[in-house]
């Protein structure tokens, strides 16, 4: 049996939730959407997969994926943690349903890291995540700070080098197995 003041606490801070999320959608629909702000996200959420889809390698798409998709969803989980422990804010979504950035947990980071294991594939693997990381916390976050998007409270650059690195080898790893083969064995 559920203990009633558990119940009764749980229906209390959904109450809230969905206050603060009609709040969301309501700043989202009169004041993000359309903004310079939105048509960027838009652009970052769709442009990288479509240069993916141009420049990818077709007889490794699969493997490709598998790794992106992989990257995603780790960025995804990682992000919600940041943003509900105040780690940092976004000051833009393109969707009103996700405090996470979409466009680069969905888009930038997969399609970044998939780039990157397809080409030069000779240069070592644990060098281009040390370059991925080291690109993502020190060029690609100060330029989101830059445009506004993204603020961070209890979160600093260096923090987010040996996530990154670790993400990006992580998905070098999926990437670089064979598990059709693996499964053919048997």
């Amino acid at each position: 049996m559920y203990d009633p003041d558990l119940l009764e606490a749980v229906d209390r801070v959904t109450e809230q939730y969905n206050t603060i999320h009609d709040e969301i959608e309501r700043i989202w629909t009169q004041q993000m959407v359309f903004t310079w702000h939105w048509w960027i996200d838009l652009g970052l959420a769709v442009l990288p997969w479509v240069l993916w889809l141009i420049v990818r390698d077709r007889k490794n798409t699969h493997r490709l994926l598998y790794a992106g998709l992989f990257n995603a969803f780790i960025a995804t989980v990682l992000c919600m943690i940041g943003v509900s422990q105040g780690g940092w804010n976004y000051n833009t979504w393109l969707l009103p349903f996700f405090p996470e950035y979409l466009p680069w947990d969905w888009t930038i980071m997969p399609v970044g890291s998939m780039l990157f294991y397809q080409f030069f594939p000779k240069i070592n693997p644990w060098l281009k995540g040390a370059v991925f990381g080291a690109f993502a916390a020190y060029v690609v976050e100060p330029v989101f700070i830059w445009l506004g998007f993204y603020e961070p409270a209890a979160w600093e650059h260096h923090y987010s080098l040996p996530l990154y690195f670790a993400i990006y080898m992580a998905g070098w790893w999926l990437y670089t197995r064979r598990f059709g083969e693996l499964a053919k064995q048997r």
